[in-house]
């Protein structure tokens, strides 16, 4: 049999918690990369239960399937654009204002602007 058995793996985890020098000490690098060979022959709840590590520490990239985001990428959590009204209006021609707080105002009648209107209302956007 290529690779490692859970045995030994669980046996080197034993070792490391009874030598760490402290509570937090985190685990080694090495430790894991073999958890993680492991987890490709054995399955990943087999070697979360045989090593006492949680899954979601033990899984990389590869073992989700996807990608994960780098820290500090992703949605704004808010934003803001504020684009000046024509001058001849004054007042918007409509104004919707979202569940969500999304507000958008309106100030030229055009189909593009209906369209959108439309979209936003629910109404199955233009025809």
């Amino acid at each position: 049999m290529d690779g490692e058995s859970l045995a030994e793996l669980k046996a080197a985890f034993e070792k490391w918690r009874s030598s760490k020098r402290h509570v937090r000490e985190a685990v080694p690098g090495e430790l894991l990369q073999r958890a993680r060979a492991a987890a490709g022959r054995h399955g990943w709840t087999a070697v979360a239960r045989a090593t006492k590590v949680d899954r979601s520490r033990l899984e990389t990239d590869k073992g989700r399937g996807g990608k994960r985001r780098a820290a500090g990428t992703g949605v704004p959590k808010y934003s803001r654009l504020e684009l000046a009204a024509p001058a001849a209006t004054a007042r918007p021609f409509a104004e919707v204002e979202m569940p969500t707080g999304l507000r958008v105002r309106l100030f030229t009648e055009t189909r593009e602007a209906l369209a959108l209107l439309s979209s936003l209302l629910g109404a199955g956007g233009p025809r």
